[in-house]
């Protein structure tokens, strides 16, 4: 298992729009080779602050997502206003780790 989070930072006021965004998006990555789940997290502490967690199969689907098409044409998709306002504050992967219990 490969788990990608991508914390997010947008001004508060702005963050039900990002919310609406990743509702409305195009769904390709669910195309994609590998692709395991896609959950976005928004802090109950901090409206601006939402982090993205998708999981793969592996690492080398993650990475092949994203030089691909379908990613490109998803964020292609966002409002050019919305994307400048996003700062991507970190970004971590989790491939060490094995699922040993559920």
């Amino acid at each position: 298992m490969y788990v990608s989070l991508s914390r997010l930072r947008v001004p508060e006021e702005r963050a039900p729009e990002l919310v609406t965004a990743f509702r409305g998006r195009a769904h390709l990555v669910e195309e994609a080779d590998g692709f395991v789940d896609l959950q976005v997290w928004q802090s109950d502490r901090d409206a601006g602050e939402l982090v993205m967690v998708s999981r793969w199969r592996d690492r080398e689907a993650f990475k092949a997502y994203m030089k691909s098409e379908r990613h490109r044409i998803s964020h292609e998709r966002i409002d050019p206003g919305l994307d400048s306002a996003i700062r991507l504050e970190q970004l971590e992967h989790m491939h060490t780790y094995e699922v040993v219990a559920e």
